[in-house]
């Protein structure tokens, strides 16, 4: 494994066409400050421009995966403006990029971290990991999580979560459709890595095409999303992966994928 990037808050790792993204701020509970959404930012970039990788995992070190805004900085009145647009150009950048973004979450993933957190792919849960909105408690507008949460749970669970600024389980999480693997505690990263491991075997050009037409689903109409759905699935039908699909099912044998 290699280390691309060691900053204060965060460290990017790679390892082949895998990389992780690691929250270092333990004794904060790796709650993101200010300067957390610049680097944040500056890690999704990277990212976002490196040929190699396929599938990054998104998880916390230490207690938690992350609490959210750091509420000592909101506090001191040190969060702007700034802070909330590094943050949601961050979202977006992983949101969109040709990579699948899978996110662990355990102990805590609250606010800007459930943010985040719907914005990746794939979420992986404990159980007992407390997730929610709590924006309301500092008169605060939970981010584009008004806008992404009621994609996957409808308005009125939405609704509930954001109004009423109250945590659930990763086990209701997983009930309601917001969390899409649970894994225990005592195993998290491991497990973690696991799952990864089983998207990364999968993810062809294909399985990157049909994660940026799925997050238009809502977004565009029947025609419009016809016609991304042809120039996504001409992109991928004529490529190499297509190519090394086809030899190795005449092969009888698992594909590697570019």
């Amino acid at each position: 494994m290699q280390t691309l990037l060691e900053l204060s808050n965060m460290r990017l790792d790679k390892d082949g066409k895998l990389a992780w993204i690691n929250f270092t701020r333990e004794s904060h509970l790796n709650a993101v400050n200010n300067e957390g959404t610049r680097q944040l930012t500056r890690l999704a970039m990277a990212l976002r421009e490196d040929p190699d990788i396929r599938v990054v995992v998104i998880r916390g070190q230490g207690r938690a995966f992350c609490t959210g805004i750091d509420l000592k900085e909101l506090a001191a009145d040190r969060i702007d403006m700034g802070y909330h647009e590094r943050f949601e150009k961050a979202l977006r950048i992983f949101e969109a990029m040709e990579k699948v973004i899978i996110v662990g979450m355990h102990g805590y993933c609250l606010g800007g971290a459930l943010q985040l957190a719907m914005a990746c792919d794939i979420r992986v849960s404990t159980a007992d990991c407390q997730i929610g909105l709590p924006a309301i408690r500092e008169s605060l507008v939970p981010g584009l999580g008004t806008w992404r949460l009621p994609r996957y749970v409808g308005w009125g669970r939405a609704k509930k979560l954001i109004l009423g600024g109250e945590n659930i389980s990763g086990e209701k999480a997983l009930s309601i459709g917001l969390v899409d693997h649970l894994v225990p505690a005592a195993d998290f990263f491991s497990q973690l890595d696991r799952i990864a491991a089983n998207y990364l075997k999968s993810c062809s050009l294909g399985s990157r095409m049909s994660k940026l037409l799925t997050n238009s689903a809502y977004d565009l109409d029947y025609d419009a999303f016809l016609d991304k759905y042809f120039r996504l699935q001409e992109r991928t039908q004529y490529s190499p992966d297509a190519e090394e699909g086809k030899r190795a099912y005449l092969e009888n044998r698992d594909p590697v994928w570019q």
